[in-house]
Formats: C-alpha cells, sequence, structure tokens
C-alpha cells in the first residue's frame, strides 16, 4: 500500500513541477515576446521617421537642382551678353576679339546678383 502512495505522490510532484516549469516558461516567453514587439513598434516609429527625412532630403535635393539649373541659365546667358558687348565693343574701336577655347572656359564665381542690364 506505501507503493502506490509513493507513485501517487511522485505523479503529483511530477505535474505539479511540469506546471511550475510550464508557468515560468510562459512568464519568460511572454516577456521576450513583449521585448521584441517594443523593439518591432520603436524600429517602425525610426523607419516612419527616416522616410520623412528621406523625403524632405529629396525635396531638398530637386529644388537645389532647380536652382542650380536657373544659375547655370543665368550664367549663360551673362555669358552671352558679354560677348555681345565685346563684339559691339571691338566694333566700335576696330580690335579683333579672340574667344577663349571652349575647353578651356574658366568657372564664373556664383554672385547672388540680378541680372545684368
Amino acid at each position: 500500500m506505501r507503493a502506490p502512495a509513493v507513485l501517487f505522490n511522485v505523479v503529483i510532484v511530477g505535474c505539479l513541477g511540469g506546471w511550475a516549469g510550464y508557468s515560468v516558461a510562459n512568464r519568460a516567453s511572454h516577456n521576450v515576446i513583449v521585448q521584441v514587439q517594443q523593439e518591432r513598434d520603436l524600429a517602425l516609429v525610426r523607419e516612419h521617421e527616416l522616410r520623412g527625412q528621406l523625403q524632405e532630403t529629396l525635396t531638398a535635393r530637386a529644388a537645389l537642382e532647380a536652382e542650380s539649373q536657373r544659375l547655370q541659365t543665368n550664367l549663360t546667358e551673362r555669358l552671352h551678353r558679354l560677348e555681345e558687348l565685346a563684339r559691339e565693343l571691338s566694333r566700335q574701336t576696330g580690335q579683333e576679339v579672340v574667344p577663349p577655347p571652349a575647353s578651356v572656359a574658366e568657372p564664373v564665381p556664383a554672385t547672388e546678383e540680378g541680372p545684368i542690364e
């Protein structure tokens, strides 16, 4: 009679141990899941912020490209006007104007002045 009672106690203790182990593992698993979800949420927020920054950067880049094109056009117009003035001056003075070779054109420093009139 003692053997069935011992066996019963071993089974009960085993069940209690299994339940306690399962509870601890379940709690730990839940904590890990919560931590991973928080990390995912933070990553999503960061991704959203980075996408916003990327959009701002692309918008700024487009604006800079447009401004660069405007400045290039402005400088080209100024160059043409200067060439016309040089030709006119050469006709008035009777001197020949020799344009610089196209491959050796010196860069013109950018200024914030309006067009030459």
